[in-house]
């Protein structure tokens, strides 16, 4: 059983360049802090330590960006692994299609589960939702579902 999705999602990246050192002037024998933040150290120059400390504050930030990147690949391909397990296949929905239908259903829709005669389920969900989210909301109704059964 494949699972398939209505429309791919974006990539994303996260890139994190920080580069610091004291440097002696080869002329003058003096030391100056440099720094830079570019793969191609085009903004390579003489930072004031206050400077150099708002620039680890700045990567710090950003090291959150990468960990909520591997949260959202695990929350991914953890609801694969679940839609695979329960036979079922997801379809991403616009909310704007569904705000056509029903204002109502659009701004509620966490996840809707449709099964054919044949048995068959499909899980329908908001494109726009973000994949933990996701993840959480058709956990969740899957736990409800084993629960009645």
């Amino acid at each position: 059983m494949t699972n398939k999705t209505t429309a791919v999602s974006a990539e994303r990246s996260v890139s994190l360049v920080l580069e610091a050192e004291v440097m002696m002037d080869a002329d003058t024998g003096m030391l100056s802090l440099v720094a830079s933040t570019d793969h191609h150290m085009a903004d390579f120059g003489e930072v004031c330590p206050a400077r150099l400390r708002r620039m680890v504050a700045e990567a710090r930030a950003k090291l959150d960006e990468f960990e909520r990147l591997a949260d959202e690949y695990e929350a991914i391909d953890t609801l694969r692994a679940i839609l695979a397990e329960h036979d079922l296949s997801l379809i991403e929905a616009p909310l704007d299609k569904l705000a056509d239908v029903n204002d109502d259903l659009a701004d509620r829709l966490a996840c809707w589960v449709m099964e054919t005669p044949g048995g068959h389920g499909y899980v329908i969900v908001p494109q726009e939702q973000g994949p933990i989210e996701r993840l959480q909301t058709v956990s969740a109704f899957i736990a409800g579902r084993e629960r009645a059964a």
